[in-house]
């Protein structure tokens, strides 16, 4: 355990301390990838191949990541929007449909929203890469309740995601005058409007997911011992439950045994991503009591579990030590000083007297001390010290 907290606080201290170019280079390669599948959409019209073509596809996608670095989420998301709507301009009322679509969820979601913004993109790209359970998870143990909202757009945009392909398809009159033009997107409307009513799987997915961030947060939440550690777990337990059930009870279309090993290695995932966050001591919880003139206060008070750091012994080492010798009892303290400053290379002192030949002012060894000290500004007092410890 001790190695593994060690590693955590190298690590975290590694990025607190690069975190200003941390950041932005993943950012940048979030946003490349991101626009790197949107252009591989490829319905775009014609007029448009010199910037959606093979040839311009990575530089492109990388302009729009450099962009998204800059930009904030919201202009991001923006970015988004616009560049699957050019990958859909090939048919103007796919275009328009799939326009209105995203453009009505960033204006009342993507621009309005907090840091859950993230969870929209996140959110996605789980769908993509086969593992959306992890996120439920993550909002439930740091977002809270309201990231619950951006999860169900989220499910809803992935299972209506292939219906656009399906529109490209869809025989419709050939809006060859503006008079067909709304016949054109009447079927085409009605053919959403179709699919959307014959499709329930986003709503099982929808709820299973809100489910899991509810569990998670009321039970990290718990006044208990590893009450994170014990959400998660519960919110593993109930995502695998709550799909069995589905796939039994209505049939969806779930692969059962990857569903549960991704549903563990999700809960394991989070489990790493919680522990570099926070670790704490629950062996030396305690609760203390304290009051004020308006209310009486009862908190439990966990500390953080923290590697013991090692006390550092700095020692002082003087140059010219080695050339300090003991003064002869017999050896006046006048010649002493001539002699010693004849023998160092490091230091030189000078020594002024008002009075050479008044040898009452050296009858007192503390008199002569106090003497140098002010002289000198404390730098023989130290060595007339060590020489009185000697004798």
């Amino acid at each position: 355990m001790e190695q593994i907290l060690t590693a955590r606080d190298a690590s975290v201290k590694f990025y607190k301390k690069y975190e200003m170019f941390i950041l932005p280079v993943l950012r940048f390669i979030l946003g490349f990838y991101v626009f790197s599948l949107i252009g591989a959409i490829g319905h775009s019209m014609e007029a448009l191949e010199v910037i959606t073509g093979p040839s311009m596809r990575m530089p492109y996608a990388m302009l729009m990541g450099l962009l998204f670095t800059i930009l904030p989420i919201s202009m991001g998301y923006f970015l988004m929007a616009f560049n699957i709507i050019i990958q859909f301009s090939a048919s103007m009322e796919v275009a328009v449909m799939v326009a209105a679509a995203l453009l009505l969820v960033l204006f009342f979601y993507g621009r309005l929203g907090g840091m859950e913004r993230w969870l929209l993109l996140f959110m996605l790209l789980g769908f993509y890469f086969r593992i959306p359970y992890i996120v439920p998870l993550i909002a439930g143990l740091y977002f809270g309740i309201q990231s619950i909202f951006p999860i169900i757009i989220s499910i809803f945009l992935w299972e209506f995601y292939p219906l656009a392909f399906n529109l490209m398809y869809v025989e419709r009159p050939r809006a060859d005058t503006i008079i067909d033009i709304p016949d054109s997107f009447g079927q085409v409307f009605a053919y959403c409007m179709d699919a959307i009513a014959a499709n329930d799987t986003w709503i099982a997915i929808a709820f299973v997911f809100a489910l899991v961030t509810l569990v998670v947060h009321a039970a990290s939440k718990m006044d208990v011992d590893f009450s994170k550690e014990i959400a998660i777990g519960m919110g593993v337990v109930i995502n695998i439950v709550s799909f069995i059930f589905l796939r039994l009870a209505i049939g969806l279309d779930v692969n059962i045994l990857a569903m549960i090993l991704l549903s563990l290695l999700s809960g394991i995932v989070v489990l790493f991503i919680k522990m570099f966050d926070l670790v704490l001591n629950y062996q030396r919880a305690e609760r203390v009591e304290f009051e004020d003139d308006e209310n009486y206060y009862f908190v439990r008070v966990i500390p953080k579990m923290t590697i013991a750091k090692k006390e550092r012994t700095i020692k002082k080492v003087r140059e010219g030590r080695q050339n300090i010798h003991t003064t002869p009892p017999s050896l006046d303290y006048d010649e002493y000083l001539y002699g010693e400053n004849e023998k160092r290379n490091t230091k030189s002192y000078e020594a002024y007297y008002e009075d050479d030949d008044d040898e009452e002012d050296y009858d007192s060894y503390d008199k002569q001390k106090d003497s140098y000290y002010d002289k000198y500004e404390g730098a023989l007092y130290d060595e007339l010290e060590d020489e009185d410890r000697n004798r």
